[in-house]
């Protein structure tokens, strides 16, 4: 039976779940859906901004194009990443917007890219990581968690396309 922290249930290990699959609490499923998926994402779409679109049309960034991208693409997303209730998809691209509305407003100002897109973003990712795995949760909840994913995946691709050169 799944115990319950704060009325959100916590999933429990099942005798079905092999030693792999789960290591002191941590399921590396829902690390693979919700941490490693978006953020690859995030970096391929990154890139393909970097390379192609941003230096030829000056917008979007990367980070915005793949936050676009995501919205674009969140029904898509929450069918193969969340797998919840077909008509809470929109909800989903709530969650997505949220903070990719946050990260437009700061990547327009020009004062905070680098923080929005690197260090701020990412201490908040990294903060949902390990506080969010362990919960069941609404399909926004997932859409703001895959949001900073696809953040920091872009800002990621982004820099490795510029390092390298290509």
């Amino acid at each position: 039976m799944d115990e319950k922290v704060g009325g959100i249930p916590v999933y429990a290990s099942s005798s079905n779940d092999s030693q792999l699959d789960r290591v002191d609490g941590i399921d590396f499923q829902t690390g693979m859906r919700h941490i490693i998926a978006p953020a690859v994402f995030g970096m391929i779409i990154g890139i393909i901004f970097q390379e192609y679109i941003t230096p030829q049309y000056n917008w979007p960034s990367p980070p915005q194009g793949a936050i676009l991208s995501s919205i674009i693409f969140s029904p898509l997303l929450y069918f193969i990443l969340v797998r919840d209730k077909a008509s809470r998809w929109f909800e989903y691209t709530l969650g997505l917007a949220t903070p990719g509305t946050i990260f437009f407003i700061v990547w327009f100002s020009g004062w905070g890219a680098v923080f929005c897109g690197g260090y701020g973003a990412l201490l908040l990712w990294v903060w949902i990581c390990t506080s969010w795995g362990r919960y069941d949760l609404p399909p926004f909840r997932y859409g703001v968690w895959h949001a900073f994913a696809v953040d920091i995946g872009a800002f990621s691709g982004a820099l490795l396309v510029y390092s390298i050169g290509l």
